[in-house]
């Protein structure tokens, strides 16, 4: 279960380096395209469990792991994004 946990930091961390890199190349800016890639990637973890379902082997709770660990990042990620936005806008930068 540990593997679990530190692959889901794992993939939170590359994904809010992914949202700073897109941070800085649109001048420091918050836009709409910082909210999409965690939504994405929420769905796609949603997606990873769904396919579990239908598998009728021990692979199945693998799989459906992975998809949890995909979900959740996407979904700490979403929630660091409104977060930083609701900052910015606090602090009177341009979203």
């Amino acid at each position: 279960m540990d593997i679990v946990i530190l692959w889901t930091i794992g993939m939170w961390v590359v994904q809010l380096l992914i949202e700073w890199i897109v941070y800085r190349a649109q001048g420091r800016q918050m836009t709409w395209i910082q909210s999409i890639l965690p939504c994405l990637t929420l769905l796609g973890g949603a997606g990873v469990i769904v396919m579990s379902i239908d598998m009728e082997s021990w692979n199945a709770i693998g799989y459906a792991l992975l998809g949890a660990a995909i979900g959740t990042s996407g979904l700490l990620t979403l929630v660091t994004v409104a977060i930083t936005a609701l900052v910015l806008r606090r602090r009177g930068k341009d979203i």
